[in-house]
């Protein structure tokens, strides 16, 4: 059965909130879609009781299940050995996955996770990472100029490792690159965080869980493959669209801190993709893109967000929506009198990698 791939991926998505019936071999499909993007867990998740699928498909969604279930015992584990790190002197907030996980979110159930992100005071950076090496986390070996960048320029810290641990951890001292065009103080978000009962950790308010979520998938990245990054948008809207003066208080948070225009995008894509129950009047008390160019930008983001045929190698449109996605990443990120001699250091190391004088050096890619 042969189908289109965007089909496919608005099957998928709608398989995260309801079970599918459909044929066996469109389930092919859909669950290599859903292992590209990191769903499948999440699809097994809302198809466990499915009375519908075929042992051979069931048994898929039995290996993505138990899957999950390994990663958010991983998760566990690492959060309760990081806890008592945070002694109480400064807020430490999880994100993403974490805070999640520690609010028992219903779409968190299924979710894959491949690292813990804190946040944590900038003032506070230096003695939370001092004591994340004492516990023996351990950074990556930098070139100079790739620790200045982490240091200097960027809102986190090189990532850490625990010898023979399952997860990263990426601490944090804002949302935002500090050389970002969006960046913004974020003492805002510590003074709204929340605690969690019997937890050491803090969490976003939900508002800020939104535009966290918006500014990730939208600014932090180049797009490639982040369906599920929508995904989240969508669930965290679900969660907690019903609580009293939310929509109104989300605009509102937003414009405050300039995040208006990711925003926009993610509620305008969670809206279109997944049926998110977003109120026309909020999105248009937000800053979207000019009309004349909301088309091609979408058209853009949606080639570059959307998995390709998983039975074909990425076509030349999806290719050149991903570059362009990812030269809009980098001006997003950094002023152009940054941008071009990083980028130039950047292509002048991977020429020297593939020479063979510079084969065996530690060329440090950077991030």
């Amino acid at each position: 059965m042969s189908t289109h791939p965007a089909a496919d991926c608005a099957l998928l998505l709608r398989g995260l909130h309801e079970a599918l019936e459909i044929p066996e071999a469109r389930w092919d499909r859909v669950l290599r879609l859903a292992r590209m993007t990191g769903l499948h867990g999440r699809l097994a998740a809302a198809n466990a009781d499915n009375p519908t699928v075929s042992e051979r498909v069931r048994r898929h969604l039995l290996s993505a299940t138990r899957m999950a279930d390994f990663s958010a015992r991983m998760l566990d584990a690492e959060l309760r050995d990081v806890a008592p790190l945070c002694g109480g002197d400064f807020p430490v907030i999880a994100l993403k996955g974490g805070a999640y996980a520690l609010q028992a979110l219903g779409f968190a159930r299924g979710r894959f996770v491949s690292d813990i992100d804190l946040l944590v005071p900038a003032r506070a950076l230096r003695t939370m990472e001092a004591r994340l090496h004492a516990a023996g986390w351990e950074s990556a070996a930098l070139d100079p100029y790739d620790e200045r960048y982490y240091r200097d320029w960027s809102h986190e810290t090189p990532p850490l490792r625990f010898p023979g641990h399952f997860l990263e951890l990426d601490l944090h001292h804002a949302i935002t690159p500090v050389t970002g065009r969006r960046h913004f103080d974020p003492a805002p978000l510590f003074d709204e965080s929340l605690p969690i009962a019997g937890s050491r950790f803090r969490v976003l308010s939900a508002r800020d869980q939104v535009l966290h979520a918006c500014v990730h998938c939208f600014q932090d990245g180049d797009l490639a493959l982040r369906v599920r990054e929508i995904a989240d948008i969508d669930g965290l809207l679900r969660s907690f669209a019903g609580t009293t003066g939310f929509w109104p208080g989300l605009v509102e948070r937003a414009n405050a801190l300039g995040l208006g225009r990711p925003l926009w995008y993610g509620l305008h894509f969670a809206r279109s993709w997944m049926q998110t129950p977003v109120p026309q009047e909020v999105l248009s008390a937000l800053p979207g893109p000019a009309a004349v160019l909301r088309r091609p930008m979408e058209a853009c983001i949606s080639l570059a967000l959307l998995p390709p045929d998983p039975d074909r190698p990425p076509g030349l449109s999806v290719r050149f929506a991903r570059r362009l996605a990812l030269a809009r990443y980098h001006l997003l990120r950094m002023p152009l009198h940054m941008l071009l001699p990083h980028l130039a250091r950047k292509a002048w190391l991977r020429t020297r990698r593939r020479t063979p004088d510079g084969a065996n050096e530690n060329a440090g890619g950077g991030p």
